[in-house]
Parts: C-alpha cells; sequence; structure tokens
C-alpha cells in the first residue's frame, strides 16, 4: 500500500478483474474484545456468495448498532485470515480520513444506491 500520497504502478486490466469486489449488506456488527486495536466483527450478506465474517476497524466513525443494514463493499477472494481468535473471511474496503483529534479514521466504501447483496464491482 503506497501511504506517501503517490500512485501506485499501472496495472493491466486483467490485473483488476482478479480482484473480485462485490457489495454485501451488514447483518450484525459487534466489538472484537481480544483484537490489539479496536475493531468490530462483521457478518455480512453476500446473496448468491453467502453470510461472510470480516473484521474491521471501524469503531472510530460508526458504532455497531448503526452498522446493520448498511451496504459495504468488500473483496471477497483474499484467503481468510485470522485475527485476535476470529476468521475475517472477506477485505471490507474504506478510505483513510484525518480524525479531528489526529487520529486516523476509516470511512466504508459502498454504493450510494441499493444493489443487491452480491453484486460486482466493474
Amino acid at each position: 500500500m503506497d501511504t506517501d500520497g503517490g500512485m501506485e504502478p499501472q496495472i493491466e486490466w486483467d490485473d483488476f478483474r482478479r480482484v473480485d469486489i462485490r457489495a454485501g449488506r451488514i447483518l450484525h456488527a459487534e466489538p472484537l474484545p481480544k483484537a490489539r486495536k479496536p475493531a468490530y466483527a462483521l457478518t455480512i450478506d453476500f446473496g448468491p456468495l453467502g453470510k461472510k465474517h470480516s473484521s474491521a476497524q471501524i469503531t472510530e466513525l460508526y458504532a455497531p448498532e448503526e452498522l446493520a443494514g448498511r451496504l459495504v463493499l468488500a473483496v471477497v477472494n483474499f484467503p481468510p485470515k485470522r485475527i485476535a481468535g476470529f476468521v475475517s473471511e472477506v477485505l471490507v474496503l474504506g478510505l483513510d480520513s484525518q480524525a479531528d483529534v489526529g487520529g486516523t479514521s476509516v470511512s466504508l466504501v459502498g454504493p450510494d444506491h441499493d444493489v443487491a447483496p452480491g453484486a460486482r464491482l466493474y
């Protein structure tokens, strides 16, 4: 990941197509107590792909109760990763932004209109 504000090297269309990004609807969110950094354990419905779980460090901008029903975009073809005893199956996408108190906060990325869970980003 480029953190200095510059662009990553150019990629080919086939490189982009290998990243499977889908819309999912958050069904449930709860704190992940064993995580080193504050995070939520999310259960997300991806329609025909089924329900998947994700660990997301989004606690600065979101409360668990406001996440249910929200549409998000996630990479669904990464291998599962164990985080604080929790298996994260997908990577929920977000953007870093500066918080008012000087830290980093993550703003979720998702469609601004209703789409079917499992819809693919092209």
